[in-house]
């Protein structure tokens, strides 16, 4: 996926732009801040950690469509990094891109054969898991964090509809207001609903509670 890009960037630098109008020094600075990305932790084939919270907002979850401008409030970034990153994918053949008067819209391309692993490589590095671990995992007192639901259960393996939400089971001695903030912190990236639940250590391990029992029969995926 750095072919691409690092092919533009080779034709500019050998000066193949000598025909086009010279970039005003903004946008060549957004430009090459863009090549500079570094190579995401979780899983470095990926171009840069844009690219690959672009892919999972894209791949994950409910099937539908965003205009460029959504996504770059979604992910915190500017509207010329998004545009670009969307035109990779789309040429690609990841995404797909229709025009309508209020702008494009991008959504996922499931007719390609890569929509299926690609969207499982996402899941494990960029979705949920990965997510909520990162944002959960900083509240104070957090013991354990576990996935449940539909979305562990997809994570799991087990077939079924997309997921429209992700709840999240908080174990420790947590403040419910900074897990609510964290569960909004989570949402925003993933752009799901996220529901956290809280209990301390010792209601996890008292198996007395019907709605704890039903957690811990159905998939539960831990986190941190």
């Amino acid at each position: 996926m750095r072919s691409n890009v690092l092919g533009s960037a080779a034709d500019f630098r050998r000066g193949g732009h000598s025909s086009r109008r010279p970039l005003d020094s903004h946008l060549a600075q957004l430009f090459m801040r863009d090549l500079r990305a570094d190579a995401p932790p979780q899983l470095p084939i990926f171009r840069s950690r844009l690219q690959g919270e672009l892919l999972a907002r894209l791949l994950l979850g409910p099937d539908r469509e965003h205009t460029m401008l959504d996504l770059a409030v979604m992910l915190r970034t500017d509207l010329g990094s998004v545009v670009r990153e969307v035109d990779r994918l789309a040429r690609a053949g990841l995404l797909t891109l229709r025009r309508t008067a209020a702008g494009r819209l991008a959504s996922r391309d499931t007719a390609t054969p890569l929509h299926e692993p690609l969207a499982q490589l996402v899941m494990h590095t960029f979705g949920p898991k990965a997510v909520v671990a990162e944002e959960f995992g900083a509240l104070p007192g957090a013991a354990e964090i576990h996935l449940f639901g539909a979305w562990a259960e997809r994570y799991s393996g087990v077939a079924g509809e997309p997921p429209g939400d992700v709840e999240v089971l908080v174990v420790g001695a947590v403040d419910p207001g900074a897990a609510f903030d964290a569960a909004q912190e989570s949402a925003a990236r993933l752009g799901l609903p996220v529901h956290p639940v809280v209990r301390t250590v010792g209601e996890w391990r008292d198996d007395t509670d019907p709605f704890l029992r039903q957690i811990r029969a159905c998939s539960l995926v831990r986190a941190r």
